[in-house]
């Protein structure tokens, strides 16, 4: 071999081993950074939203506890799959207050908050229904601690809401008389649903406000008469909200504008007038003709949406 190629061998084995050496050192960076970014994550605790608040037609306020400077985004949604960022900051005080100043562009609205690449472990929203004067089918889809008298702040004498009592086989009264409800310690549960009037001429807005069940979720449906709503804040048909229909049931939904009741058979694997579809809140008449289980699932994701 000339001496000419020797050298060009040699000079080619030291630039292998400089790149060699280099990749190295950059691998073992990467890996250093990559157990900085794990133990940091591991050492934040999910953070949890507090305080929902909805001001009538207005903004929706939560509140959320951060360390001071960290790195936060707000998602938001409005079917509890399709997020986005709806805003990112630094959380400048150890509890973080958030304003969604656009809130009362939309009916109903999801939130969840990442603290660095740590998802919030609760999701919580609001959803606003009108209630024309007479009678409506309402619905909570939130967990909350409110009571009927929290939830109906404000509503005048006669007001009422009325839950049907399977057991007994009745609607039980619950009516605001000289400004005192009959049953103020009564709570409206995700999967119940009830009779609500509203006694004046006038539409009216009430908002209900908490957190998203999250899990395997399954409220029962007795055989016979019931009234059930969704477990989650969702809207659609019976079937994409998965309720267990079968042969012989019957589903009577209350249209609150005619407020008239508009029946839904369900016969030889069919709807005989068309698939009953459920607005955000809204419960509905069961005649089930067996027993079942009315199961729906929801998790709040880990992973965030692309910027």
């Amino acid at each position: 071999m000339s001496a000419l190629h020797c050298g060009i061998l040699r000079r080619g084995v030291r630039v292998a081993n400089l790149v060699t050496l280099k990749l190295n050192t950059l691998i073992q960076k990467i890996g250093e950074r990559a157990k900085r970014k794990g133990k940091k994550t591991a050492e934040i605790a999910p953070p949890q939203l507090i305080e929902p608040l909805r001001v009538p037609y207005g903004p929706f306020r939560f509140k959320a506890r951060l360390p001071k400077g960290m790195a936060y985004e707000v998602h938001v949604c409005t079917d509890l799959r399709n997020w986005k960022i709806l805003s990112s900051d630094n959380a400048g005080a150890e509890t973080l207050e958030y304003l969604d100043s656009e809130a009362f562009k939309f009916s109903y609205r999801f939130y969840r908050l990442f603290a660095e690449d740590v998802a919030s472990v609760n999701v919580i929203g609001y959803a606003s229904v009108t209630l024309p004067p007479g009678l409506s089918m309402i619905a909570n889809p939130f967990e909350t601690h409110e009571t009927v008298s929290e939830l109906f702040k404000g509503w005048p004498d006669g007001t009422r809401l009325d839950k049907f009592d399977t057991r007994l086989f009745r609607l039980g009264e619950n009516i605001l008389e000289h400004g005192k409800w009959s049953k103020p310690s009564e709570r409206l549960m995700p999967g119940e649903g009830a009779i609500f009037r509203n006694p004046t001429d006038d539409y009216k807005s009430v908002s209900f406000v908490g957190e998203v069940m999250q899990g395997n979720l399954s409220v029962p449906v007795p055989a016979g008469f019931s009234i059930r709503s969704s477990l989650l804040p969702q809207v659609g048909n019976l079937e994409e909200l998965k309720f267990p229909i079968a042969n012989g049931d019957i589903i009577h939904v209350f249209d609150r504008d005619r407020q008239k009741y508009v029946l839904h058979p369900y016969e030889n694997g069919k709807w005989t007038d068309g698939t009953p579809i459920l607005g955000i809140a809204e419960s509905f008449w069961v005649a089930k003709t067996e027993p079942g289980n009315w199961r729906q699932s929801f998790k709040n994701e880990t992973q965030g949406p692309e910027s």
